[in-house]
């Protein structure tokens, strides 16, 4: 092995992304025997799954059923989904609400000691149990408690910059520590990608900063395909004021219990798009509403609407909505007496890695789970159906792993590739001249948001396309100098890859449906209910249309 590689490790089951999903693979490995190891490139505890506020989906408590659970989300998804994920996912979350409470996550109950749950957008009956305002964190805390308690080893602060391919085979992953800069291998007989979503790729966007969607990236250039990426969604209320808070998630659990939208005029403008649902229409619908507003000149000064709590009775806001009450306070806002300014914000990927129902994509030693994967959500994802599904695809996946890990050996990787990537890291540490990673990932971020957004047209996407052709030849020339600059050089190169899934994805679907509304194709047809798959054949993006799965 090479001198410039500080360690070799080596494990039967590797686990990239510590979120949700990814923890609940380990703990499911580990308890079926597997040696497992984590990694992440926030510190442990620390992934996107914790910012989830609303509450987790779970047909738990009447008058819901898993069959109202299934029906809701197929509806929400406008029937793009893969039936038979939704039905396994909506069986099969209430025992993982259990799991989640014997490793200590406490979930709000009534006085007589059932569950409390309430009904979000496009909830035909109450499917939301949560904790306050602050269900990932609280998930988040038992479940890092759990993998604590079963000694999984994890590496905090390491970033994968590649999955190591060998023979069509996925056989671990080339690391860099984040603090000492040095590089590790990890030759594993599975790997599970389990990576979360790709919010950065937005100007404006609830995700946490590590949410660059390298995991998309890397499916690609191992063999596997992608399907729906086209299929973004935008969650309606992010804070819109001040500049440091905008976009920082809302959460729909405000308008559940009884937030009011309004424009700047003071009207109730739901009513004009969704005289039914009004405020609990689904997110696709309420962000559309709210970007004609802002179109049609009815916003305020910051370019936002309305979200009016100061109806709601003494201490319901402190009690309901903590987290949300609190982020207001710290810049003066106080949201009982003072309306909230939102605007939509870039919130989850509804498509990704393609995977079957227990993570495997097709590609061997490969499998995915939680937000990375696609399946469960269709074209517009239900406000808590993601760190939900999570739950489940992440135990069937580790489990599935570490059956696989039991018939697999571990292959030494060639030394070949090894060369290759330090190649690659030098020549972004050595540059003489060229953009700085940071500079090119603003730019990305900026042609996405104005190009690739709520609203699209052929002109724009074909616009966009054409722009990250550009950044694509600029990000061969990077220049990666100063502190996290190393890291963004490897984020952005695979962020402009998958922004281009979104991009030819888009361009390709000409209808509107769900996230996805073309301007100049504004009706949904039934011809187009199909996912649209996207892969790699001789380094160039390839689409085909795939039928739904309804078995």
């Amino acid at each position: 092995m090479s001198k410039k590689l500080d360690i070799t490790i080596k494990t039967d089951v590797l686990i990239i992304g510590a979120g949700g999903a990814g923890l609940r693979a380990a703990i499911e490995a580990k308890q079926k025997g597997a040696d497992v190891l984590v990694i992440t490139k926030e510190y442990m505890g620390g992934a996107h799954t914790g910012m989830a506020m609303g509450g987790i989906n779970v047909a738990i408590k009447a008058p819901a059923t898993s069959r109202q659970h299934f029906d809701d989300t197929i509806k929400g998804g406008w029937g793009i989904n893969n039936y038979k994920m939704v039905k396994i996912f909506t069986k099969e979350m209430p025992q993982r609400v259990y799991d989640l409470e014997k490793y200590g996550v406490k979930f709000d109950r009534l006085p007589d000691g059932t569950f409390y749950t309430w009904a979000g957008g496009k909830q035909s009956a109450p499917l939301n149990l949560c904790a306050g305002d602050y269900t990932g964190r609280e998930m988040m805390r038992g479940l890092v408690k759990e993998a604590k308690r079963l000694k999984i080893k994890y590496l905090a602060d390491y970033f994968v910059t590649k999955l190591l391919v060998n023979n069509k085979k996925v056989i671990g992953a080339f690391l860099l520590d984040l603090k000492t800069k040095k590089f590790k291998v990890v030759l594993a007989k599975v790997t599970i990608v389990a990576t979360g979503g790709a919010g950065m790729l937005y100007q404006v966007n609830t995700n946490a900063p590590s949410n660059t969607g390298e995991g998309y990236a890397w499916a690609l250039e191992a063999g596997a395909k992608l399907a729906d990426m086209e299929m973004v969604q935008f969650h309606p209320t992010g804070m819109a004021y001040p500049p440091k808070k905008r976009g920082v998630l809302v959460t729909e659990k405000v308008r559940g219990h009884g937030g009011i939208l309004k424009n700047r005029l003071g009207e109730r403008f739901m009513s004009k798009y969704q005289p039914q649902r009004m405020e609990l229409a689904g997110r696709d619908e309420v962000t559309r509403a709210i970007y004609q507003e802002l179109k049609e000149g009815r916003g305020t000064k910051h370019d936002a609407v309305y979200l009016d709590i100061t109806h709601w009775e003494k201490g319901q806001a402190k009690k309901i909505i903590p987290d949300v009450y609190a982020e207001h306070k710290e810049v003066g806002i106080d949201i009982t007496k003072q309306m909230m300014e939102i605007s939509p914000s870039m919130h989850h990927m509804m498509g990704g890695i393609k995977i079957n129902e227990f993570g495997e994509t097709g590609v061997s030693g490969f499998l995915a789970c939680g937000e990375v994967a696609t399946g469960v959500h269709g074209a517009n994802r239900l406000g808590g159906n993601s760190i939900a599904e999570g739950q489940v695809f992440g135990k069937r996946t580790g489990a599935k792993a570490a059956e696989l890990a039991k018939k697999s050996e571990i292959e030494n990787v060639p030394e070949k590739i090894i060369a290759n990537e330090l190649k690659r890291t030098e020549k972004l540490t050595k540059g003489k001249r060229g953009i700085k990673p940071s500079d090119l990932m603003k730019k990305l971020q900026k042609l996405m948001w104005d190009k690739v957004g709520i609203i699209r047209n052929q002109k724009d996407l074909k616009f966009a396309l054409g722009e990250l052709k550009k950044l694509e030849k600029q990000a061969k020339n990077m220049k990666a100098v100063g502190k996290g600059e190393l890291q963004k050089a490897f984020e952005v190169s695979e962020m402009i890859l998958v922004a281009q899934t979104i991009v030819v994805s888009a361009i390709l679907r000409k209808e509107s449906r769900g996230a996805h509304y073309r301007a100049d194709f504004p009706k949904m047809k039934k011809a187009w209910e199909k996912n649209i798959v996207v892969y790699m054949e001789k380094n160039k993006l390839k689409t085909k249309l795939s039928p739904i799965i309804k078995e």
